[in-house]
């Protein structure tokens, strides 16, 4: 089932997101039996700010978190997610930029299920709490408000 979350996607992020995914492919691929992580090198390294808005507006995503590191405040991650009220599209997007700000790759989660994604969600805000601090990001009771909705 999860092949065919990973088919759909990638069939959809090329047209939706040429900018940033070229391929019908990924360059690294780890699949689970209720999750996929996709690998992308952008073709050319884009600042942040840009990366942000094309998945906001061409995707249409929300925001998990957006974080600068405690060490080095150059150094930017950042989470989208789809909202989990669509049920269809179960994926987030990650990036990390360098310290001139501009984002080289792209990481992304493909989910199965809603319960998977939440959890994930969940652990990927969590972990980024403790070591990044966030210029924006969503609480976790938001984050399982949105998926308790859908019970």
């Amino acid at each position: 089932m999860i092949k065919d979350e990973v088919t759909r996607f990638m069939a959809l992020a090329p047209l939706m997101l040429p900018k940033l995914i070229k391929n019908t492919t990924a360059e690294e691929t780890d699949i689970t039996d209720d999750s996929a992580i996709l690998y992308f090198t952008l073709e050319e390294a884009l600042p942040i700010s840009l990366v942000m808005d094309m998945l906001e507006d061409d995707m249409e995503l929300s925001l998990l978190y957006h974080g600068t590191s405690k060490d080095n405040t150059k150094l930017h991650h950042c989470c989208f997610f789809t909202s989990p009220a669509n049920g269809k599209n179960m994926f987030k997007f990650n990036m990390v930029s360098d310290n001139r700000e501009y984002v080289s790759d792209l990481t992304i989660s493909i989910f199965d299920s809603l319960d998977t994604m939440e959890s994930e969600l969940e652990s990927d805000l969590t972990s980024h709490a403790k070591s990044f601090d966030f210029i924006q990001a969503m609480e976790v009771s938001e984050v399982l408000g949105l998926f308790c909705l859908l019970e």
